[in-house]
């Protein structure tokens, strides 16, 4: 699609936000769409029609997305029809867009622009400690700025091309997105179905002629595995963020692709999108997220607000052109993170306290170190541990529930919940209940019932004798079948790795073993290394134990074989 056609597409539909739907500036517009192309066409009407933008992701149960709209309050809806699910909960301004979209007849100019710099450009929403989701709500020159330095600092232009790999709920792809429209280039938008496609991906990367993409380290990693340089030749920069990672995935990445620049971008949504980088090199002997973009400024600050010299740790706060206006319809939670300090090195300045511990380095670069709170990082996207909580307690059979962070072996984390009260019989209502609450990523791979929370001497909660209560319920203690074949024997020994050190039994349920899209990832590569078959990216999904998986692959060998 060229430019002029996506901008007639987009112009059209504002003016029918602006003259059918009474779409003005600050009016919110939910946009619940599954096809790429279509989302960007709605998010530039959206904005055209000078309205503000909140994208919500499809594969929300309906439960997660009702709550939202209620949030937002939105003045009207764009929505496609395989989505149609997530309007139920709105009577207002509706529009199909594969559906009405070719029928419009309002003209295809560019409407005369209505919002000014300090209007609402779109609202992100994140996980939220209460039990529901917060709205960030963030300016037109906010994001302008963050994109105007993007677009300097990567020298993006008209010869390169953006694999759009982050979905367009999560605010990276607002900085991945409109870089690109704003500088010319062209945007690859691959299938949200394949994204952890490696062999998709890498080819879409080598037949695309991709210059750049952003994503998440944890992805990253898992995609580096099937990159060459001698494929990739028009890579020129990867950017990360979303999540910690280990200097290791810089060394592999500078091993497979010396010539290629990486870079960690580090900032919260309440700071549009970014609000540090660092250029990663191989001898990094520490992962940085390094100084300040361009307008911004970073101060970290004891318990007592005091600044901290080279090599302290405190907790940052960001100031700058780049803030977000706050939390939608929460002024409590807007003033207690974004507020003007009357004395210290941040004296007189807007500030939004991150709730980020960092080390502070003596060459002024910053690297994380951890959070102060209940918020953890999964797959890139916030969780508040305390919304995962509230969602479960809110059965009448819960008396108490503790919500931890599992590191694995394979670095995906998983989220456990531990329950007090319910019988087992109950455990399967709270997983149902959680999967219609909770978006995917912020589901528990596993719920644990406990007679007691146990507590540490200080009376806090022992997070490690929960691990232990963890390891020891899921999967079978003892001895199991045995591997009936060789494919079973390598699914076994693959899955032991994956999900270690739980013990791992063939009828066990990939899914409630914490098996996720990252999990899925990991499983195809060792299956095609060590089996030599190709499974699909919905294997796992569809046959999810050992035994039944087993016996795909070996219909995939005996399909091989019979073409031979």
């Amino acid at each position: 699609m060229s430019y002029g056609d996506l901008n007639r597409r987009a112009n059209r539909l504002a003016h029918h936000l602006r003259d059918t739907g009474q779409v003005r500036p600050d009016d919110r517009v939910a946009i619940v769409v599954r096809n790429p192309r279509d989302v960007i066409i709605a998010m530039l009407g959206v904005l055209k029609a000078g309205g503000a933008y909140v994208p919500l992701d499809p594969d929300n149960p309906p439960g997660v997305t009702q709550r939202i709209v209620e949030d937002v309050t939105p003045k009207a809806m764009v929505i496609e029809s395989s989505a149609a699910a997530g309007a139920m909960y709105f009577d207002g301004e509706l529009f199909v867009l594969d559906v009405m979209g070719p029928a419009l007849t309002t003209p295809d100019t560019d409407p005369e622009p209505a919002a000014t710099p300090s209007d609402l450009a779109y609202v992100i929403y994140t996980s939220g400690s209460t039990g529901r989701p917060k709205g960030v709500a963030v300016e037109h020159r906010a994001i302008v700025n963050t994109l105007t330095w993007r677009n300097s600092y990567y020298g993006f232009g008209p010869e390169d091309v953006t694999l759009a790999i982050p979905r367009p709920s999560f605010d990276s792809a607002v900085a991945d997105t409109f870089c690109a429209l704003t500088s010319g280039a062209r945007l690859l938008l691959p299938r949200r179905d394949r994204i952890t496609d490696r062999h998709y991906l890498t080819g879409l990367m080598e037949h695309g002629n991709v210059s750049h993409f952003l994503i998440t380290p944890m992805l990253y990693k898992r995609l580096l595995d099937g990159m060459d340089a001698e494929r990739v030749t028009s890579l020129r920069c990867v950017t990360v963020a979303g999540e910690w990672f280990t200097p290791s995935l810089t060394l592999e990445h500078c091993l497979r692709l010396p010539h290629v620049e990486l870079y960690n971008e580090y900032g919260p949504s309440e700071n549009a999108v970014c609000s540090t980088v660092h250029r990663l090199a191989a001898a990094d002997e520490r992962v940085l997220i390094g100084r300040p973009i361009e307008n911004a400024e970073a101060f970290v600050l004891d318990e007592d607000g005091r600044p901290v010299g080279p090599g302290g740790i405190g907790e940052l706060y960001l100031a700058g052109a780049g803030l977000a206006r706050g939390y939608l319809g929460d002024a409590e939670l807007t003033a207690k993170r974004f507020f003007t300090p009357a004395e210290g090195p941040a004296a007189g300045k807007r500030v939004y306290r991150t709730g980020d511990i960092v080390r502070r380095h003596a060459g002024g670069d910053l690297e994380f170190i951890e959070r102060r709170d209940g918020q953890v990082k999964i797959r890139g996207r916030r969780v508040e541990l305390g919304q995962v909580a509230q969602v479960l307690a809110q059965d009448p059979a819960v008396g108490d529930v503790h919500v931890l962070r599992h590191a694995t072996d394979t670095d995906t984390p998983l989220l456990v919940a531990f329950v007090q009260g319910p019988a087992a019989a109950d455990l399967d209502r709270l997983r149902a209940t959680a999967r219609e609450n909770l978006p995917e990523y912020m589901v528990p791979s596993a719920v644990i019932p406990v007679e007691t929370v146990p507590l540490t001497g200080n009376g806090k909660v022992d997070d490690k004798a929960l691990i232990s209560l963890y390891e020891g319920s899921v999967g079978r203690p003892g001895a199991g079948p045995q591997p009936g074949s060789e494919a079973e024997a390598a699914l076994l020994e693959i899955w032991q790795e994956l999900f270690a050190p739980l013990p791992i039994g063939l009828d066990d349920d990939f899914l409630d073993l914490g098996g996720d899209s990252l999990s899925v990832m990991d499983l195809l590569a060792r299956v095609e290394q060590r089996i030599g078959v190709q499974l699909e990216v919905s294997d796992p999904y569809t046959d999810r134990t050992i035994r039944s998986l087993a016996l795909v692959i070996e219909d995939r060998q005996n399909d091989k074989v019979g073409a031979k």
